[in-house]
């Protein structure tokens, strides 16, 4: 996948308000409810204004925290902790055996006469898949997928690291058990929901990819597929 770092970039806003969300959320977990009550819900939403604003240490802390978390874990291991597989994890490796016959709006048969005989081999599929991916990138409709798919593994990924060492650290500041645990489901669920969309997002980049491609006459640009 092309125009990482740039598409990236352009996720860094949703990845600091993923952390601040985290930070949020084990601030209510960990101290006593009663005494966020008392400590004034205007004053606390001010504090938390104040922690994104451009400059400030409250947000510097945050972009280092997740440069940190997102840097203990390379892309390709992403991709597999999102996915859950080993081995080839992402769509592209199964663009013309799943996701291309499987879809609606692909002509497989127009794909084949364009592409010759398509790869079954899965390391294959996806560098296929790549090489005809490149000259579409910046197609709206799969630019956008798939920068939907890299802030939604990215945020799955962070929240994949703290499922287990936020509620651990939230129990020894509390001493609640309970609390602490359903803090831990709902780091999970939050874990489970990103997974889910990226795969969707993923999913949706090759099909457009392979739609466009097929569609796309010799001596006019290809367009988007319509929805």
């Amino acid at each position: 996948m092309a125009e990482t770092k740039s598409l990236k970039e352009q996720n860094a806003w949703l990845i600091r308000a993923a952390m601040m969300a985290h930070a949020t959320a084990f601030l209510v977990v960990a101290m006593e409810p009663a005494k966020l009550i008392k400590a004034r819900s205007v004053h606390l939403i001010a504090k938390l204004e104040a922690m994104a604003v451009p400059g400030s240490a409250s947000l510097g802390l945050i972009v280092i925290a997740s440069l940190i978390l997102l840097g203990l874990i390379p892309p390709n291991w992403r991709d597999r902790l999102i996915h859950l597989r080993w081995n080839h994890p992402l769509p592209g490796a199964r663009a013309f055996t799943v996701v291309g016959p499987t879809s609606s709006h692909v002509d497989m048969t127009a794909l084949q006469s364009k592409l010759g005989s398509l790869p079954t081999d899965p390391a294959m599929q996806n560098q296929l898949f790549y090489r005809i991916y490149k000259p579409l990138r910046d197609d709206v409709s799969v630019c956008d997928p798939h920068r939907r798919y890299l802030a939604a593994r990215d945020i799955g990924t962070i929240t994949a690291l703290l499922i287990v060492p936020l509620p651990i650290l939230a129990l020894m500041i509390n001493d609640n058990i309970g609390r602490s645990a359903i803090y831990g489901a709902c780091l999970l669920g939050a874990y489970v929901l990103c997974a889910v969309s990226a795969k969707n997002y993923g999913w949706r980049m090759v099909q457009h990819v392979l739609a466009l491609t097929a569609a796309a006459d010799p001596d006019l640009p290809a367009s988007a597929p319509q929805p």
